[in-house]
């Protein structure tokens, strides 16, 4: 089995999680951020990541593949008695969360990537032009300066996810699930941009970040 990524990536960064959780064991391959050849040859020209390769089964986007991985791998992380919980989490978490934290952690991936491609120019213009197609000439720009602003929604949208974890110790109850790889996920980023991120500014939820890196097969 293998996973092609961008390791920073939040969703990449929750199907990571849910190999862990599951234990399946698997190959990360990072893809190269200016070579995706290898990557649209084995999709069929789909070059978004990541990417799970299961033997000769190939499943793109991230929610398909969580849901591939508890139809054909037990434990499930969507258990039953939460299993509507759970997926509602990680489509919140995919595109709610993802939408504010991704903002904040654009600048500073930008810097990071350009650095791991030995300050390649054209490493830069490939991620401004990613993500100004979608969201507009100066986004990434926009975003800096609004950093602040960013950092407030994000503190309030997780901020009843820290009430639920002062009595629990995942977000559904006492065993970690997809609800917990899609928030994990997003808060990767920001630390694999600007490590301390979580401490920083979101410390009620640090022992639970630490809690669900650190986590490993459910089967133990």
């Amino acid at each position: 089995m293998k996973l092609f990524q961008f390791a920073y990536s939040p969703y990449a960064a929750k199907v990571r999680k849910c190999l862990e959780l599951k234990g399946l064991a698997h190959e990360l391959v990072e893809v190269p951020y200016m070579d995706r050849h290898e990557l649209a040859a084995l999709t069929g020209g789909v070059i978004m990541l990541p990417v799970l390769a299961d033997g000769a089964t190939v499943v793109c986007d991230s929610p398909r593949i969580t849901e591939y991985l508890d139809v054909t791998y037990a434990p499930s992380l969507r258990p039953a008695p939460v299993a509507g919980a759970a997926s509602v989490f990680e489509s919140w978490s995919d595109q709610v969360l993802e939408d504010v934290a991704f903002r904040l952690a654009s600048p500073a991936c930008e810097e990071r990537i350009v650095e791991l491609n030995g300050g390649r120019l054209d490493a830069r213009a490939m991620y401004r032009f990613v993500k100004e197609r979608k969201f507009g000439a100066g986004c990434i720009d926009a975003w800096k300066k609004s950093a602040p602003e960013l950092r407030v929604r994000l503190q309030a949208m997780l901020a009843p996810l820290g009430r639920t974890l002062e009595t629990q110790p995942f977000l559904l109850g006492a065993q970690a699930s997809v609800a917990d790889a899609a928030v994990y996920g997003n808060l990767y980023m920001l630390e694999w941009a600007m490590p301390g991120w979580v401490r920083q500014h979101v410390p009620e939820l640090a022992a639970w970040y630490a809690r669900v890196h650190g986590a490993r097969s459910l089967r133990a």
